[in-house]
Formats: structure tokens, sequence, C-alpha cells
């Protein structure tokens, strides 16, 4: 390794960078996501700790998100080994200063020992225990987020709430630390009851819980406690409560771990064609190697030691690049999985364990290997009289077995619509990832007898074409179908990527538009959100001040409530008037049953309409039973019609009548109000006049039709805004690829591009034709990446996503996209192909012959 390959990478440092750089880029991607996942896991699991305070049992109702009946902690305090109950309540308010900053709110009993339970300390305040109780706008902050925004004790600050803006007291400031340092600091404590008024839980809390006098008689406890509580209720210690919800959010991981295999992949093929190029270099050094006696094993154990050793260097550096990486996209990873999961996350720290480390390592070495185990046999099979030959290189070149690949190809393809079918058959998301990898593969095995069928029908028309230049860069093409096919495979496979997630971000925005909630000409909603695209639930009052404003012919309400357990599932409630789904929008959507029943069926509170998702995960029909857990007891309802296109929960909802909902949920809290205008008024006026009329006593925002669909859209970006950064990181180190294939064809070129010059050649024909031959290159590659795109965006959105993530989206392609990446490989492929020409001419013509 010292006297051949490291003098062979000090020769030629570029391609050195790029082997490192491709494996690197690719074990940073796997990294940041990972660091990520492993981050918000370990973040919501201290915020559960820190929630959870002493308590060794919790009470809830769904995950969390769902009120229930008060009165249950006095059930749970006659339990003889019960040594306190808690019952605290949560809630989203938004700062009334104009900077629509969203604080969470927990109510929590001030006169009992909870502030101990949950290590929150005042470090200062402002009047005794009576006066602060007293007084129902008395709240307390964190020192950060008082000294952030200059504030003092006594502060009067106004904060938006469900029952409107309240101009609220500080009255004390909290140390950071316990429950105090859950979101970022983004936290008010109030008392139980002012929080109860404030929130409109009158009589409600969110979650009890439950500190013992002997923490190991938990589980007897818990029993106990099951039989005697209504069913509806969990109990749970708060350990299995966060691997409930880090069972919610693997799928979304799994995504992310796909996604990064992918960008490995593309790395791995990368270190290949560098390495099949390296081999072909030093070719006549090996072989003099084993004339010399070196066994061929030992040639072959060399060329895979280099890999290991670059692969192992490389990782370290992907593992760097990937934890600044992480830091980069955890805003975006975070908001996008708020915008799916209709929850806050937050991440103090990143995390990045020594399992971690290896694990990368482990990855980035056994790609590398795996990429250069072909040209590692190549090389241990070389002839050394054969590499005396002048046309050794040509000799050296990829071979191209047609049949062969295109029998593999058919066998990938075969074993992809396997792994799809069962990743929808069993809900797989192993199998789903496992699909999308071999969709990959096969692109890359077909990409040789591809490419060597595009150069066999170009190869008459280039000469005719473009003459001289068009024969120089079709023969070129010829010698090396192999890795010219390989590197067309990359350029595939990477934008293919770009292109399916592009495909998948515009099929959410575009279905989108057909959501029944888009009705009426006004909605009306919080202007601050719960963590995703959901706005803060405002008073129901607020429609009889709707009502009042001149030219509004009515309003219809609607209500999304995540967080209720279904079947282990965290499917979202829909609460709706009966008007909002009185539309031809609305029965359009119903795939299964009768439209004006399913309408009717709402209407009288004799049943519910589910989505599509939930529907297709659980297969329920038209008549099913669904049964749920309420604040009231478990209920069941009857199935009336299945609605598509519904994207109120991830993994599927159920749409009910507003006042069945209030009855068994004690919420009459709206989410949007859908205002209609009247047909002899004026929107823009009537919009104002909204503003005006409700605009001191709630903070709103008012928008059209128009405009919450492009705010939901928005709220899309948002979601797929991180793998457009992955996507740029993926495309350059392609990008760079292609820039080295081109590069080393030129070299491998020297003796014959200088005989051309020797017999006067015109230098403006050499690099015309070595500029076709990369254009060629460069825009088989992008169409093929753009048929990728169709076949595995249809792949993600029929399977994998709906396997993932939950949601059944519309299928639209981006073409737009598609295009642009077309457009961007061919002016890369082209540029690269002039810097390779113009740097080959500018050697002497005499050493180009002195090469051999």
């Amino acid at each position: 390794m010292r006297k051949v390959s490291v003098r062979d990478y000090r020769a030629a440092p570029g391609r050195l960078a790029l082997m490192i750089g491709g494996i690197a880029s690719g074990v940073a991607l796997i990294a940041a996501l990972g660091i990520i996942n492993e981050s918000v896991v370990a973040n919501f699991r201290l915020m559960l700790e820190r929630a959870a305070g002493k308590a060794a049992l919790q009470i809830a109702l769904g995950t969390g998100e769902v009120g229930f009946d008060e009165k249950t902690i006095d059930v749970v305090l006659a339990d003889p080994e019960v040594k306190a109950a808690y019952g605290f309540v949560r809630g989203t308010l938004a700062a009334g200063d104009g900077s629509g900053e969203a604080l969470q709110l927990y109510g929590i009993d001030l006169v009992s020992d909870a502030a101990d339970s949950y290590d929150i300390e005042v470090t200062d305040r402002e009047g005794d225990d009576v006066e602060i109780l007293n007084d129902q706008t008395s709240i307390f902050v964190t020192e950060e987020y008082a000294a952030e925004r200059h504030l003092t004790l006594g502060s009067v600050v106004p904060f938006a709430a469900p029952t409107g803006v309240r101009q609220l007291r500080i009255r004390g400031l909290l140390r950071p630390d316990g429950l105090a340092r859950v979101f970022g600091g983004a936290l008010v404590i109030m008392d139980t009851a002012a929080a109860q008024r404030l929130l409109g839980k009158k009589g409600l809390v969110d979650q009890i819980d439950v500190v013992l006098k002997d923490d190991r008689r938990a589980h007897v406890v818990q029993e106990r406690l099951r039989r005697r509580l209504p069913a509806s209720l969990t109990v749970a210690v708060p350990a299995l409560r966060g691997a409930r919800f880090e069972r919610l959010i693997g799928a979304f991981q799994s995504m992310l771990d796909s996604l990064s295999l992918l960008c490995l992949l593309a790395g791995v093929f990368i270190v290949y064609n560098a390495s099949a190029t390296a081999i072909t270099q030093r070719a006549r050094d090996l072989a003099i190697l084993m004339a010399l006696g070196g066994e061929r094993r030992r040639i072959f154990t060399l060329v895979v030691a280099e890999a290991a050793v670059l692969g192992f260097v490389a990782s370290g550096m992907g593992i760097g690049l990937g934890f600044g990486l992480a830091k980069v996209l955890l805003t975006f990873v975070a908001q996008s999985m708020g915008v799916i999961y209709q929850a806050r996350f937050s991440v103090e720290s990143l995390t990045l364990t020594a399992g971690q480390v290896v694990r990368y390592v482990a990855t980035g070495v056994v790609g590398s290997v795996a990429a250069a185990l072909v040209p590692a046999r190549k090389a241990s099979r070389l002839d050394p009289l054969e590499l005396m030959r002048p046309d050794f290189r040509e000799r050296l070149a990829i071979g191209s077995a047609n049949r062969a690949l295109l029998a593999v190809f058919v066998v990938l393809i075969a074993l992809t619509i396997g792994a799809a079918i069962v990743a929808e058959a069993r809900r797989s998301v192993a199998w789903s990832n496992l699909g999308s990898v071999l969709a990959s593969i096969s692109v890359v095995v077909v990409a040789i007898p591809l490419m060597a069928g595009v150069i066999q029908l170009f190869r008459p028309i280039l000469p005719r074409a473009f003459g001289l230049d068009g024969r120089i860069a079709v023969e070129s093409l010829v010698r090396s179908p192999g890795r010219t096919g390989v590197t067309t495979a990359v350029i595939a496979l990477t934008l293919g990527l770009a292109v399916t997630v592009s495909s998948v971000a515009k099929s959410f925005r575009e279905s989108e538009r057909n959501w029944f909630i888009l009705a009426g000409d006004l909605v009306v909603s919080a202007v601050s959100t719960e963590g995703g695209w959901l706005e803060t639930p405002l008073s129901a009052s607020v429609a009889d001040t709707l009502l009042r404003v001149p030219g509004v012919a009515r309003v219809e309400t609607y209500r999304v409530l995540p967080g209720q357990a279904f079947e282990d599932t965290r499917i979202a409630v829909v609460a709706v008037s009966p008007g909002f789904i009185e539309t031809d929008a609305f029965r359009r959507r119903i795939v299964e049953g009768d439209p004006a029943s399913a309408v009717e069926a709402i209407a009288d509170q004799d049943g519910v309409v589910v989505s599509d998702n939930l529907a297709d995960r659980f297969h329920l029909r038209v008549g099913s039973k669904i049964e749920l857990p309420t604040p009231a007891g478990n209920r069941a309802f009857v199935v009336r019609g299945v609605v598509s296109g519904d994207y109120s929960g991830d993994r599927g909802a159920v749409i009910l009548h507003r006042d069945e909902f209030a009855a068994l949920w004690y919420d009459r809290r709206v989410s949007h109000f859908n205002v209609f205008v009247r047909p002899d008024a004026d929107v823009n006026a009537v919009r104002r006049e909204i503003v005006r009329t409700i605009g001191k006593e709630h903070l709103v925002k008012v928008l059209t039709v128009a405009q919450t669909l492009a705010y939901h859209q928005q709220m899309v970006d948002r979601a797929f805004a991180f793998t457009y950064a992955i996507q740029l990181l993926v495309v350059a180190v392609t990008l760079a690829g292609i820039f080295d294939l081109l590069t080393t064809q030129v070299i491998e070129r020297r003796r014959e591009i200088g005989i051309f010059r020797a017999l006067g050649a015109d230098e403006i024909r050499i690099v015309r034709a070595i500029r076709l031959e990369a254009v060629l290159i460069g825009v088989v590659g992008a169409v093929m990446g753009a048929c990728l795109g169709v076949g595995t965006s249809l792949l993600w959105l029929e399977v994998n996503f709906k396997v993932l993530v939950g949601y059944i989206l519309e299928h639209h392609f981006a073409l737009a996209t598609a295009c642009w990446c077309v457009a961007l490989a061919a002016s890369v492929a082209m540029a690269s192909g002039q810097l390779a020409a113009r740097g080959a001419l500018r050697q002497p013509v005499l050493d180009t012959l002195r090469y051999e």
C-alpha cells in the first residue's frame, strides 16, 4: 500500500477526493438523519420524564391530547397505595405582541406538592400564595423567556387563548430545570382552575400523574386502577407512554432512513466508478508486481484493503459532516414531523452515541469495500502480457453482458413488485424500504445495456449529424460501455430521487386542492398552531359574533382533535356542523357508500364517515363498527361512508356531528370557522369587518379559500423542506462524479488526442467531440432519472408513503423538476467536458505521444 497505493493516490488527488467524498456524503446523510432521529426520540423521552416528575404511573385518554373528567382524581386517591395524584391541563397560547410565537401552557395545582414533583422552582415571585391564586390572570414564565423579552415581575402581557386575548400578569420566574426546560423554555405555568377557564376545559384534565408510596408495586396499583377506572382511560408507566409515541413516529424515521440509504447507494456507485478508473490507471504497475512473483490474492487483498481504509477515513469525515448537517436540518425535520403528527418537537441537544458511531463507520466501510469488489477481482486477474498491448485500456474496460444484465433487471423488478405487495399487505416498513432499494438497484443494472443500446442507436447518427466530431465521440463511448453505463445510472439514481421527492410534494399539494374543508368564502382561525398546520382551537361563541357581521349568510364549523387512540394508532376525530359537509365537494369525495346517505347519517347523528386511509389500514367498510375511547366512555360508531382526500390525520380520521362530539368529548371548541358570504356582499368588505369586529377579542387570521389553500400548501413545503437540502448534497456529489468520469476518459485518451493533434486536427473539433460525448451521457442519465422518477414516485405514493406516513394521495408527476434535472445534468456534463478537454489540450503534443 505504501509503495503502490499511496503513490498512485498522490498522483491523482482529485480522484482520491471523489472516492472519499462519495462515501463521506452517503455516510453524512445517514449519520445526520440518524442523529436527528435519535435526538428527537431522546428529547421526547426527556420531555416525558420531566413532565411526569416523580410519577410512577400516568393516566390519560388517547395519547394525551384529549381531556377527561377531573373527578377521576378522587377515584385514584382512594387507592391505599397512592401517595398523591396530580391532574393537569395542557394547551397553547399565542404571544399577543405580534410575533405569533406559540407557548405551551401547563395548568397544575399550585396549592399541592405538584411543583416539587415536577422540579418546578420559582426563583422570584410577586405576592403570596393566596394573592396569586385569587388572581385568575397569574402566570409563571421561565427566566429565559422573560430575559429575552425584557419582562419583569408584575409585567402584564397579552396572550391569545381559545377563549380570547387575555392580559396575563407575570407573578413568578421559573428556574430552567425540570418541567421549565421542556419546549426550550417556551412554557407558561398557571394554577389548574385558572388554566381550565382560560383554555375552555372547565372540569377536565388532560393527564393525571400518580405518585405511589412504594414504586416497586407500580404494576399492582396499575392493574387495580385499570379495573376501577373507565375502560377508555389508559394507565401506564411514563416509559411505556414514551415507547408508544416513539412507535407512532417510527414510520417517519424509517422514511428518513430509506432516503439516506438511497443516497449512500449513489455514493457506492461513485466509488465503484472511481475504483475502476484507478485500476485502469495503474494496471501496468499491478501487472509488474505479478510478473515479479506477486500472488493474485495479494493484489485482490490490496485493492480491497485500500477500499476499507478509504471507507474508514470517509466514514469519520462523514460522521463529522453529518453532525454539522444535523444541526442545519434539525429545524426542518422537526417542522416536518410537526406538520405530519400535529405535535411540537423541540430538541435541546443533538445525541451521538458510541453505538451510532460504530454503525456509521461499519456502513461506510462495507459500502466502500462492496464498491471495490468487482474492480479488485478484475485487478487480480490481469494478464501481464495482455497489458503490453497498445489497446490494453479497451481490454480492461467493463464489459456489458447485456443479456445477463437484462435478466437480472427482470428479476429485480419482480422482487420489487413482490416487496411492494408484501409491504402493503403487512404494513411493513422493512419491506417498503426493501422495495425502494431494489428498484434503485434495478436502474443501475439496466443502465449498462440501455446505454449500450443508446450508443449503438447514435453510432450512425452522430457522424452524419456532426461529422468527425460525432464519430470521435461515439467511438469513445463504445470503448467503455460498462463504466459509462454505471455513471449514467448514478446520474439517473440521484436525479430520480430528486424527481421522486418533488413528485410526492407536488402530489400532496395538488391533492389538497380537493380537500373538503376548503368550503365557503372565508376561513377564520387562530394565528397560532399546535405544532403543525392545525391552528389552536377557538371558542364556539365566535360563530355567534360572525353571524352578526353584515354580509355573512351562514357559518359552519370544523374541529379536528388529534391524538385519539384506535387499535394502538393515533388517529384524528373531526367534528363538523351539518352544513359543512352539505356540499357537492364533500359528496364527490365519497368513494364508498351513498353520498346522500352518508351526509344524512352525520346530520342525524346516526353514524360516522371515515377517511380512506383509515378504512384501508383497518379494512373498514360501510356497515363496519368502530369503537373509540371517549371521556364519556367507550363508544361504538357505525361507518356510513368512506371519504377520500381527507388530511386531518396521518393515520386516518373519523368524521361526526359536532353536537355528538361535544356530548362525548366534552369539547365545543372550533378549529376553523368557514364563513359563507351573501351573494350581494363584497367578500373583502366582509373580511375587513370580521377583523374589526373580533380582532380585539381574538387573535385570528381571516383568509379566503385560495389563501387557506396556499397556507396548507406552505405547510406541505415545510414538511418537505429538509429533503431539498438532502437532494442538493447528493446531486452535487453526483455531478462531481460526472466530471471525474469525463476527466478520466480524456486522460486515458491522451495518446489518441496527441495523434489527432500531430496530424493537424483542429483543437476546437476535439473539444466539440468531448463535449458532445459528455452531453450525451448527461442527457441519457437525466432522462433515465426522469423515467425512474415516474416509477419510484408511483411506488412511494401507492405503497411506501402510505405505509410509512399514512396519507393516500393522488399522483402528480413533477414535470418541471424533471425538465430542470435534464437541463442541469446536460449543462454540467457539457461544462465538465469543456474543462477536461481544455486541460488535455494544454499538454504539449510530444508529451502526450510519450505517455505510452
